[in-house]
C-alpha cells in the first residue's frame, strides 16, 4: 500500500494501515493550494466499545480493512489516518465526493478469524471553496468538531459541513483560548431563574445559574461548560457562582422592603468535578461569611454523577448537613430507579426534554403517562417535584393536573439580573 510515497514521507506513515498519518497530511499538503478539493473525514462509530468488545486484534484488523477500502475508493494516495478512528480522503475529483456511496462501501462486512463484522461510519464533507482562507488544520479541525457535536443523533451521521459547522468551530475555538483568563477577568457571572409554586404562583426560590460575557457576547452554559469541565476550571466558576447565589440570598433577606416566601431558597449547580474536588470546609466556610443555613440552599446534581462512589458519598454527606438535594435533569433517556433507592436526594427535577416530548408527539396521552409516570415514582420515594420548561399555559395545566407543585421555566421568567429578579417578584406579589 502506497508504494508511490516519497523516502520524505515515510517517516510520517502509521505503521497499522501504512498510511500517511495526520503529520504527513500537514507535510505534504501544509503550503499547496487546496482550491478545488473536496474533503471526507470518516470517524468510526462506537470505537472504544468495539476494543472492549471484540478485543485489539478484532480492532486493529478492521482498521486496515478500513484503510484498504478507502484506498480501493479513491484509487489514489490521498487518504490519510488523522486519528485512532479517523480518516481524511482528499480530493479533487467531484466524481470521488460521492459520501452516501462510501458509507455504503463502507458498511459492508468484512471478516475476522471466520468472524463477520459490520462497522459503522460517521462522515463529514467539505469543499475548501466554501471555507476559503482558513488553513488545513483549521479545516480538519472543523470536520473532528462537526462529526464530535452531531454522534448524539446516532450512527452512520452524513455531514455537509457549511457555515454553520465552521461558527460553532470558531466559538469553540475562541472558547478554548480565552477561558482561562475569564477567571482573572472576572467575566463570570451568575442569572437567576426562579423556582414558583405552580398552584399559588409563589416564588419560593431562585437557581443561579452561570453566563459568560466573552468578547460582549453573552454566552450560555451549553457554549461552555463542558470545556470548562475538560480544563478543571469548572471548579472555581461553579464555587464562584456558588458565593453569589449566598450573596444574593442575604441581599434578599437583608431587604426589608422584599417579603419572601418562608419555602425561599437558593440554588446552585455542581459538576461532579466540583463534588471530588470542593471540601465540606469550604461549603461551611461560605455559609458562615453570608450567615446563611445549609437548609436553605439548594444543590442540584445529575445524576450520571453518582456512578462514583466518592461522590455517592459527597452527595450523602450534604444531605445530612442539611442541604437540600436535587437530582437534576431526571428522565427517560437514562435514568434508573436505583439511584432513587440508594441515593440520599430530596427533590426529583423533571428534565425539560420530558415535557416538550409530551408537547411534540403524536401520541399526547401516552406520553402524558409516561411524564405522570415519573411524578408518581417520585411519590412512591417520598420526594418533591420540580418540573421544568414551562413555557405556556397548557403546560402549567399539565403538571398541576398531575400534582406538581413547584416548576420553573420561561412562562414565569427567563434567568435574570438581581435587579429584575427582585422586580419580578414584587411584580408577582401583585399578580397573586
Amino acid at each position: 500500500m502506497n508504494n508511490n510515497l516519497n523516502n520524505d514521507m515515510k517517516m510520517y506513515i502509521d505503521e497499522l494501515t501504512g498510511l500517511p498519518d495526520l503529520r504527513g497530511l500537514y507535510h505534504e499538503y501544509s503550503d499547496k493550494d487546496l482550491t478545488d478539493i473536496h474533503f471526507i473525514y470518516v470517524d468510526i462509530d462506537d470505537f472504544n466499545k468495539m476494543n472492549i468488545i471484540f478485543g485489539v486484534d478484532t480492532v486493529e484488523d478492521m482498521l486496515k480493512n478500513v484503510a484498504q477500502t478507502l484506498m480501493d475508493y479513491t484509487d489514489t494516495n490521498h487518504v490519510f489516518r488523522v486519528g485512532n478512528d479517523q480518516f481524511l480522503l482528499m480530493t479533487s475529483e467531484h466524481i470521488i465526493c460521492e459520501p452516501t456511496e462510501l458509507q455504503r462501501i463502507l458498511k459492508q462486512p468484512f471478516k475476522h478469524h471466520k468472524i463477520q463484522y459490520v462497522i459503522n461510519a460517521s462522515v463529514c464533507v467539505a469543499d475548501y471553496d466554501d471555507f476559503k482562507g482558513d488553513t488545513l488544520k483549521q479545516i480538519v479541525n472543523m470536520l473532528r468538531i462537526s462529526v464530535d457535536l452531531t454522534k448524539s443523533l446516532g450512527r452512520n451521521t452524513l455531514i455537509f459541513a457549511n457555515q454553520s459547522h465552521k461558527a460553532k468551530y470558531d466559538l469553540i475555538t475562541e472558547i478554548e483560548t480565552n477561558i482561562y483568563d475569564a477567571m482573572g477577568k472576572k467575566q463570570f457571572f451568575p442569572r437567576f431563574r426562579p423556582f414558583v409554586d405552580t398552584f399559588t404562583n409563589e416564588v419560593i426560590g431562585f437557581e443561579a445559574v452561570s453566563r459568560w460575557d466573552l468578547n460582549g457576547r453573552i454566552l450560555r452554559p451549553l457554549d461552555f461548560l463542558e470545556i470548562a469541565q475538560w480544563t478543571g476550571i469548572i471548579y472555581d466558576l461553579e464555587i464562584c457562582i456558588f458565593e453569589k447565589a449566598l450573596q444574593f440570598y442575604r441581599q434578599l433577606l437583608d431587604d426589608k422592603a422584599i417579603k419572601l416566601s418562608k419555602r425561599f431558597k437558593a440554588g446552585i449547580n455542581m459538576s461532579e468535578y466540583t463534588l471530588i474536588t470542593v471540601e465540606i470546609e469550604t461549603i461551611m466556610e461560605l455559609l458562615n461569611k453570608y450567615d446563611v443555613s445549609a437548609k436553605d440552599v439548594v444543590i442540584e446534581i445529575k445524576e450520571s454523577y453518582i456512578e462514583d462512589r466518592y461522590v455517592c458519598d459527597k452527595v450523602n454527606n450534604l444531605y445530612e448537613l442539611g442541604f437540600v438535594l436535587v437530582l437534576d435533569d431526571y428522565s427517560n433517556a437514562a435514568s434508573s430507579l436505583t439511584h432513587l433507592a440508594d441515593l440520599k436526594v430530596d427533590v426529583l427535577k423533571l428534565s425539560k426534554s420530558l415535557i416538550e416530548e409530551v408537547n411534540q408527539s403524536e401520541e399526547y396521552l401516552g406520553m402524558k403517562n409516561v411524564y405522570k409516570f415519573f411524578v408518581d415514582i417520585s411519590k412512591k420515594f417520598d420526594l418533591s417535584v420540580i418540573s421544568t420548561g414551562i413555557s405556556d399555559k397548557r403546560d402549567l395545566k399539565l403538571v398541576k393536573e398531575l400534582g406538581v407543585n413547584m416548576a420553573t421555566g420561561d412562562y414565569f421568567s427567563k434567568a435574570v439580573s438581581r435587579s429584575k429578579f427582585i422586580q419580578y417578584i414584587k411584580d408577582n406579589k401583585k399578580r397573586r
